[in-house]
């Protein structure tokens, strides 16, 4: 049986450290000397790209919209519109990719179209209050999913 050494007292001093143990320099802040950042920066344009969905993406969900706003004059025509999105949308990045005028202008088109998302929310609140005060031809209100107001409780109604 093997015996067991006495463990030392609380208020002993700390053993020595093994003679192979180099003394330890402090630590100091900061990269050590002569190294280098291998990483590869990130700048707010990188950051930028990173975000933004590539020219296709972005042209093809302008087009849908366009195609969404022509369904309130036309369904057949809009539904044709949005069909034909997806070979337009490649064809005009591929046109792009070929020619930077191309390209800097349907950035430019792009952007004065993010005021076409605002409009696109801001339509069906507009036809279903054009509908409850019937401002809206009855066909063009079923077509738009809203009916026209009826009641006394609407408030555009006209008395009968």
């Amino acid at each position: 049986m093997t015996e067991l050494k006495e463990a030392p007292a609380m208020d002993a001093p700390p053993p020595p450290p093994p003679a192979d143990s180099a003394p330890q320099q402090p630590k100091r802040r900061g990269r050590p000397p002569g190294s280098t950042d291998k990483a590869p920066r990130k700048t707010a344009a990188s950051a930028r790209k990173a975000s933004t969905p590539s020219l296709e993406k972005r042209l093809a969900g302008s087009l849908t919209t366009v195609g969404t706003m022509a369904c309130l004059v036309s369904p057949a025509d809009g539904m044709t519109i949005v069909q034909g999105v997806p070979a337009l949308a490649a064809s005009l990045a591929k046109l792009a990719e070929e020619n930077a005028s191309v390209r800097a202008n349907l950035e430019r088109m792009l952007t004065a179209g993010a005021w076409s998302g605002v409009i696109a929310a801001v339509v069906p609140i507009a036809v279903g209050i054009a509908a409850n005060h019937n401002l809206l031809p009855a066909h063009m209100a079923a077509m738009l999913g809203a009916g026209p107001a009826t009641g006394p409780e609407s408030a555009g109604a006209p008395a009968s």
